[in-house]
């Protein structure tokens, strides 16, 4: 039994986005409310937490999901848009860091 390949790639990329998403939203949101140490800190803790409690479960049951029906040929050509879309989002987080610590 493989996994179908875009459903493998959706796996992978929203996975990397659970992990990453995470701290990169909390860093938008707190991004220009105070540049105090200690405030910016504890609110990007907290607002990383908040957002992975809520992030993380809904993208593992997605995978579930997507593992259970992993040979499903109908479903790795409906789930490609979403593989897509992970993809971006995966990239558009890395290309915010990188500017982040060389330009801001």
């Amino acid at each position: 039994m493989t996994l179908q390949p875009n459903i493998a790639k959706t796996i992978l990329y929203s996975l990397l986005f659970a992990m990453g998403g995470a701290p990169t939203i909390a860093m938008l949101i707190i991004q220009g409310q105070s540049y105090h140490p200690d405030i910016f800190y504890q609110a990007f803790v907290g607002l990383s937490v908040m957002i992975a409690c809520v992030l993380a479960p809904v993208i593992l049951i997605q995978n579930a999901y997507l593992l259970f029906k992993r040979n499903d040929e109908a479903l790795d050509l409906k789930i490609k848009p979403l593989m897509k879309a992970y993809f971006v989002l995966n990239i558009a987080c890395l290309l915010y860091w990188l500017y982040m610590q060389f330009i801001g």
